[in-house]
């Protein structure tokens, strides 16, 4: 929509002719309220990063303290993910049903909760738990704030904030080795009544920070105007509009350009006396019926499939990348030499001669800082391109810039294969990340143009929950791919990649269409 057509929408609004979502948002421009939501969102994506990245520094922390054994270890490293499994479908039904607003306050003040909780757990069984339960509310929150974000920007601006809120979870990736290595280094030891408190229990209290203020910063913001819209609820919305036009511009909400809103559905005349669960289930199984007809069915399977290919590739990649690097540095100590890819793929696939009852319980942050110091460069790398891809989605165009990192995906994954150093190992590893982790990000912007406000968040919730159930499956077979040799988890890694690059060919461009 050229910038006449909107000022020419805009000016019908004034003389009160209906104007619709996007003429209505392009009028509150971009300001403070916008800046106000993206800096909540920090605190948000911190929330959800913590939940499943702290446990695996925080496993070698409490190893002795809770007398962890290796299954013991793999079950925690595991809960998170198993929890966003199983709640998929469901936040993406709360969210369709009940607003945006409301599900993403309870969520961020459970999992407050929840994170509290397990700073206080004295046993693994309990901790396991509430890290399931962890899973099971971040997995909604990152689906809710994806789509309370995007319905309170313009198409113009929408592309630009997934990137700056993709960049947000690379922040939380750098922001997690330091962290960790510094609380460690503390050894904290307190008794408080029966409770005994180390370092990791100091480490999850810290990482209840962030939801604590998303929780209270969520209390003052409003529903989401699209979502109001769409439940025909247009006074509302438009009071929300006027309110971030005054944020926005500073001038008397009263000026707001657009006077009338389109009525997106006709009204329901339906008795306004309570219902049964049955019946909520009835409507909301009404609701989301659509999403399986013929309209938006094969929509749906080229987004999962999609969606499910960038996230097991990416996730496995993320969660093995450690080992990776570990595997280099005792490469390097044992053989005083840098270590190729091959090599590291060796050193994991070699039996350690020392039982396990004979290891020793010992932390060792010194030796180790490589692998935390490694693990910091990729993070800050992908931030940084996070923050380019911003300046670009709007040059080339969503589904452009998609194919384009991709393909850059594709060749780094292959040339690791022939990489004979840990420098290089680093810098094509990084380069991998950083490109699909942007492919996801910038396939959430076409995904949310694609489904209508009613079916959007349960078409994203199906797609993650493919994603992160292939994940869980993923972070199983890779051990066995390592065990064959060198090449099969490389090829399966290019395979994925490449996979979701030819099925991206099939995705409508985005770029012109407004949200429906």
């Amino acid at each position: 929509m050229s910038k006449g057509e909107v000022k020419g929408q805009v000016e019908l609004g004034m003389a009160n002719n209906p104007a619709d979502f996007q003429t209505a948002i392009e009028a509150t421009k971009f300001g403070k309220f916008n800046v106000m939501l993206l800096c909540i969102s920090i605190a948000g994506a911190l929330t959800m990063q913590f939940e499943t990245g702290v446990i695996s520094f925080i496993i070698p922390m409490a190893a002795c303290d809770l007398n962890l054994t290796s299954s013991q270890k793999g079950l925690l490293n595991s809960m998170a993910f198993l929890g966003m499994t199983t709640s998929g479908c469901f936040w993406g039904f709360l969210l369709d049903t009940l607003g945006r607003k409301k599900p993403l306050l309870i969520g961020f003040l459970i999992e407050t909760l929840i994170t509290v909780g397990k700073s206080f757990s004295p046993r693994v069984d309990l901790l396991c738990v509430l890290q399931f339960c962890g899973g099971t509310i971040t997995g909604g929150l990152y689906i809710a704030v994806n789509t309370y974000l995007h319905e309170f920007h313009s198409t113009e601006y929408r592309g630009k904030i997934q990137m700056l809120y993709g960049s947000m979870f690379c922040f939380g990736n750098v922001i997690i080795p330091l962290l960790s290595s510094a609380v460690t280094t503390l050894n904290i030891s307190y008794t408080i009544a029966t409770i005994k408190l180390y370092s990791w229990n100091v480490l999850f209290l810290i990482c209840a920070t962030p939801s604590a203020i998303t929780t209270i910063c969520l209390y003052f913001l409003p529903e989401t105007p699209k979502f109001l819209m769409s439940c025909n609820k247009n006074d509302e919305a438009l009071t929300v509009l006027k309110h971030v036009y005054s944020a926005n511009t500073g001038q008397d909400k009263e000026l707001y350009p657009v006077k009338a809103l389109i009525q997106e559905k006709e009204e329901i005349n339906e008795a306004s006396s309570k219902k049964s669960w049955l019946e909520y289930a009835k409507i909301g199984w009404k609701q989301i019926a659509p999403l399986f007809g013929k309209k938006h069915c094969l929509h749906l399977f080229l987004v999962c499939g999609i969606q499910a290919l960038f996230q097991v590739t990416v996730n496995t990649f993320r969660l093995y990348m450690p080992q990776l690097f570990q595997a280099a540095h005792d490469y390097q100590v044992a053989n005083n030499a840098s270590a190729s890819m091959c090599n590291i793929l060796t050193v994991l696939r070699t039996p350690t001669a020392e039982k396990e009852n004979d290891a020793v319980c010992l932390v060792n942050t010194e030796n180790n800082f490589q692998v935390y110091l490694n693990s910091t460069i990729v993070a800050t790398a992908t931030m940084i391109a996070y923050l380019t891809a911003g300046t670009f989605i709007n040059l080339l165009g969503k589904k452009n810039l998609l194919n384009i990192l991709n393909v850059t995906a594709g060749i780094t994954i292959s040339c690791l294969y022939l990489s004979k150093n840990m420098t290089t190992t680093l810098v094509l590893g990084s380069l991998f990340f950083l490109s699909l982790s942007i492919c996801f990000d910038i396939f959430v912007t076409i995904v949310v143009v694609i489904f209508p406000t009613t079916l959007r968040a349960m078409a994203f919730s199906f797609s993650l929950l493919i994603g992160r159930s292939l994940t869980v499956l993923g972070n199983m077979i890779v051990p066995m791919l390592v065990e064959m040799g060198c090449a099969p988890l490389l090829i399966a890694w290019s395979t994925l990649t490449i996979s979701g690059f030819i099925l991206s060919c099939f995705v409508p461009n985005t770029d012109k269409m407004d949200m429906k």
